[in-house]
């Protein structure tokens, strides 16, 4: 009776995990999602216009007064798929493009990647940052860039607080991600490679503007509330971003990334230059810093055996991910297949178990790698009892003796639920047989000289009878063999070579 209710246990589990537990990362798993807005970093520093012909022409704020700051708060637009039950799930802060002098988090390309990521299962954020650069000195354009930085770091702590302290939002710390395009991507690079204080531009520390002091503008997180979490993220996407130095990038340990970058970019080097070169270069002149694009960030990486993803184009312009109305069809995969290969799929999963079984002994356990709070699809073929369930990384089956075909798959889920790749093992069922040695010496691996004209089987119950007298059985480098019993004569002996090895279930001496 337990065996039978076991059956019906773990039948039905099977039968459920494969209706609830979809390809969740991979596939649009979710129909709707909600939106809602969150207050996320309060009376953070904000310079105000500068005011000139320029300011005045544009209606951008590049004639910054870094001297002069008022309090700014920030928001977020919080995106979350609808009838989600995962209690920690992976989030993408999505941040907008506009050269830090314009742009918002409404803008439509931003919250179409933030919708379409919440129907894959992600919780994604588009966020508020602070706009406002003097594009006439590249020092003081370098706190625009730094100030982007903190904000995003302050959005990735609202999380961290979040679940370390309510878990409204069911996130998981460790897999925070952040991406965006243009300066939303100068914010994610930066976030992952900008990470130590020796690393901050001097000009963000106490400055001097036309004879006016600037405020420092303090650590990494120093600015925006939480401060007690680390603003860092686990993983970024750039499209058609750059870094102000590719020195920045150190080693294989650093955050990967994947990024989009099209070699006609006009706005950010796709290579190295100024930003804007292509066409304000009447205005800006060389005031603006240098910085490198994905390819000189992808050529870093090599240098240092960062892993990464390149996604490079000749003929998309600056908004390599708008194919407006729409977006480009792989930016979306693009982005979610490396954040669920590179960090959210059980990796290495294997699965052991005894691939053979005799008839008169029908029953196997297997074993696969432990996932910390993983699951388990079990699919098992010509099984008359299972014990085992769909939150254990083992089974035990009794095997059906009429069955023709045994097999035993397992799709593995991390505790994300993202699915990793499926394993499978056909198991053989040998009936047990008898199998005589006829020869005076010799090796084992000779096949003539066994009664079945065949090399020794795992069910095989093996027999070194007396023959004409003493021998020497050799099994030879090399040679493994495993089998279900040996009865060995006193005038027979079994010499091991190097390397050589038998397993046998049970020993007989006559």
């Amino acid at each position: 009776m337990r065996y039978q209710l076991t059956i019906i246990v773990i039948c039905i589990s099977l039968c459920l995990s494969a209706q609830s537990l979809p390809n969740r990362y991979q596939e649009e798993v979710f129909s709707s999602w909600t939106e809602t807005t969150e207050l996320f970093s309060t009376g953070v520093p904000q310079p105000v216009p500068g005011g000139g012909g320029y300011e005045w022409t544009t209606g951008y704020p590049l004639n910054v007064d870094e001297f002069i700051t008022t309090s700014k708060n920030l928001y977020m637009d919080i995106y979350q798929p609808v009838g989600d039950t995962l209690s920690q799930r992976p989030l993408v802060i999505i941040c907008f493009g506009g050269g830090f002098l314009d742009g918002s988090k409404d803008h439509w390309s931003i919250k179409l990647l933030a919708e379409k990521l919440a129907k894959k299962g992600f919780v994604t954020a588009t966020i508020d940052y602070r706009l406002g650069m003097n594009i006439f000195d590249s020092d003081l354009a370098n706190r625009a860039v730094y100030r982007g930085l903190q904000d995003g770091r302050s959005a990735v702590r609202f999380f961290r607080a979040d679940a370390a302290e309510n878990n409204i939002y069911k996130i998981d710390p460790d897999q925070i991600f952040i991406g965006g395009h243009s300066s939303g991507a100068f914010i994610a690079t930066h976030n992952a490679f900008l990470d130590k204080e020796i690393e901050r531009p001097l000009s963000t520390y106490q400055w001097t503007q036309e004879g006016n002091s600037c405020i420092d503008l303090g650590c990494l997180d120093c600015a925006g509330d939480n401060q007690e979490y680390s603003g860092k993220a686990n993983g970024i996407f750039s499209l058609a971003g750059a870094i102000g130095f590719t020195d920045f990038i150190e080693s294989s340990d650093d955050t990967r990334m994947v990024m989009f970058h099209s070699s006609d970019d006009g706005t950010v080097p796709y290579t190295n230059g100024e930003p804007f070169s292509s066409y304000l270069w009447l205005i800006i002149g060389d005031d603006l810093p240098t910085v490198h694009g994905s390819s000189d960030m992808a050529d870093r990486a090599d240098e240092v055996g960062l892993p990464y993803e390149f996604y490079s184009y000749s003929n998309r312009g600056h908004g390599v991910h708008e194919n407006d109305p729409i977006l480009y069809t792989d930016i979306v995969p693009g982005i979610e297949n490396w954040f669920y290969n590179d960090r959210l799929k059980p990796m290495d999963i294997s699965l052991t178990g005894d691939s053979i079984v005799c008839a008169d002994a029908l029953f196997s356990d297997f074993l696969a790698t432990d996932i910390s709070n993983g699951y388990y699809d079990w699919v098992i073929d010509g099984a008359e009892s299972v014990v085992g369930n769909v939150t254990s990384n083992t089974v035990s089956i009794d095997w059906d003796e009429n069955a023709a075909n045994l097999n035993v798959s397992l799709l593995p889920y991390s505790k994300h639920r993202a699915r990793g790749d499926s394993i499978h093992i056909t198991v053989e069922k040998q009936d047990v047989r008898t199998i005589t040695w006829l020869s005076s010496g010799g090796t084992w691996s000779a096949v003539s000289s066994w009664s079945e004209l065949r090399l020794p089987r795992y069910c095989d119950d093996v027999i070194l009878p007396t023959n004409t007298g003493p021998y020497i059985l050799t099994l030879p480098s090399g040679v493994e063999s495993i089998v279900r019993s040996v009865t060995i004569s006193e005038q027979a002996a079994i010499l091991m070579s190097t390397g050589s090895s038998l397993k046998i279930k049970d020993v007989v001496e006559e």
